[in-house]
C-alpha cells in the first residue's frame, strides 16, 4: 500500500505502509489537482479518504464522503463555496468512483437524495471511538481536571469545532435557563473556530452565562478521556452530523448523551441518549435538568452506553474496508 500524505503526518503512517509519497498540497487546492494524479500514478486503486478526488484521476478509484452538510445547512447552502465547489465535486465523485464509503445510513440517504448515484455503490462503515475512551473513576477523571484545566464544578460538555451547524446558540440558551434554577454548573467548550466564536461569546454575555463557559482549544485525547468521565452528561446540538463521533466516545467514558433528534444523532445513539429538539432550548433544558436531578437515570443511560459503544469497533470497520477494497481490485 502507498499513502500520500503531508509531509508532518508522514512518520505516524510509515508503519502501515509500504511506500510514504509525501505531497504538501492544501486540499481544496489547484496544486492538490495537478499533483496528485501523477503521484497515484502506477496504483492499481486510488481510495480518497475525502470528497475532494482529483477530477483529472482517470483510473480506478473510491473514495470516503463522511457526510453533505454543505449542501444541507442553512449555513453552507448558500455560500459561493458550497453552490460552485462543494456541489460540483461532491457530484463529480459521486459519478466517478467505482465504490462510495460513508459513516452513517443518514448520510447514505442524503447521498442518494441530493447527489445521486446507484445505492449498491454506497456502503456504510460506521465511526468508533478509540480505545483510549473507556471510564475512568468519575472523582478521578475531575480531579485530573481540576488540576490541568482549572476546572472545580460539575459540568456539561460540548466536544467539537463550534461551526454554525454545531448549533450551540441553543445549547448557550438552554444553559441560560438551566443555570436559572441551578447555579452549580459549568459548560465546557472543547474545539476552536475563530471566525465563528466572537457572536458566541457576544451571545454568552447578553445571556449573562459568560463566566459559567469555558472555553478550551484542544486537549490530548488522554485528558478528552478525562473531560469525558468526568462531565454530567456530553451535548451535543447539532443540526447536521454524517455520525457525531462525540456521542460515541462519550458513551466508551460511561458519560451520559444528550443529543439532537436531527440527521445521524439519532441512529448512532440508538435510544441511549436522551433527544430534544433542535430548534428548541427549552427542550434541551428540560433534558439537562433531568440528568441533573436523577442519578438513576444516569446510571442507566451510563450502562445503555457502554453498551451502544460496544457495538462500534476498529474491527468491523476494518473488515468492512479490507471486504470493499478486495472487491474493488478483484473487478
Amino acid at each position: 500500500m502507498w499513502c500520500i500524505v503531508h509531509p508532518a503526518h508522514g512518520k505516524k503512517l510509515a508503519a502501515y505502509a509500504d511506500r510514504i509519497i509525501p505531497s504538501s498540497a492544501p486540499m481544496y487546492s489547484v496544486k492538490a489537482q495537478m499533483s496528485i494524479p501523477g503521484l497515484a500514478e502506477g496504483a492499481t486503486l486510488l481510495h480518497c479518504p475525502h470528497y475532494d478526488i482529483p477530477v483529472l484521476y482517470s483510473h480506478r478509484m473510491s473514495v470516503t464522503i463522511h457526510d453533505v452538510t454543505h449542501l444541507l445547512d442553512p449555513a453552507f447552502k448558500n455560500t459561493l463555496k458550497s453552490r460552485i465547489f462543494a456541489k460540483s465535486i461532491l457530484k463529480l465523485a459521486v459519478a466517478k468512483a467505482r465504490r462510495i464509503i460513508t459513516i452513517s445510513e443518514y448520510s447514505k440517504r442524503m447521498i442518494l437524495e441530493h447527489l445521486g448515484g446507484d445505492e449498491n455503490k454506497i456502503s456504510v462503515i460506521h465511526r468508533y471511538a478509540s480505545p483510549i475512551f473507556a471510564p475512568l473513576p468519575r472523582l478521578e477523571a475531575k480531579e485530573i481536571v481540576r488540576r490541568q484545566l482549572g476546572l472545580g464544578r460539575d459540568y456539561f460538555l460540548f466536544v467539537g469545532s463550534p461551526k454554525p451547524h454545531k448549533n450551540l446558540p441553543v445549547l448557550f440558551e438552554a444553559f441560560s435557563r438551566q443555570r436559572a434554577n441551578d447555579h452549580t454548573h459549568e459548560l465546557v467548550i472543547i474545539g476552536k473556530d475563530e471566525k465563528n466564536e466572537e457572536p458566541l461569546h457576544t451571545l454568552a454575555v447578553r445571556l449573562g452565562i459568560d463566566k459559567w463557559v469555558r472555553w478550551i482549544d484542544s486537549v490530548s485525547d488522554e485528558l478528552l478521556r478525562a473531560c469525558y468521565s468526568g462531565a454530567e452528561a456530553t451535548i451535543l446540538p447539532s443540526r447536521q452530523e454524517g455520525f457525531g463521533l462525540p456521542v460515541i466516545e462519550s458513551m466508551a467514558c460511561g458519560t451520559p448523551v444528550i443529543c439532537a433528534d436531527a440527521a445521524s444523532l439519532p441512529e448512532v445513539a440508538g435510544g441511549c441518549a436522551l433527544l430534544f429538539d433542535p430548534s428548541s432550548a427549552e427542550d434541551c433544558g428540560v433534558q439537562m435538568s433531568k440528568i441533573i436531578e436523577s442519578p438513576q437515570l444516569r446510571s442507566e443511560l451510563r450502562e445503555k452506553g457502554l453498551e451502544r459503544a460496544r457495538q462500534f469497533d476498529a474491527a468491523k470497520a476494518v473488515a468492512g474496508h479490507a471486504q470493499l477494497f478486495t472487491e474493488l481490485l478483484a473487478s
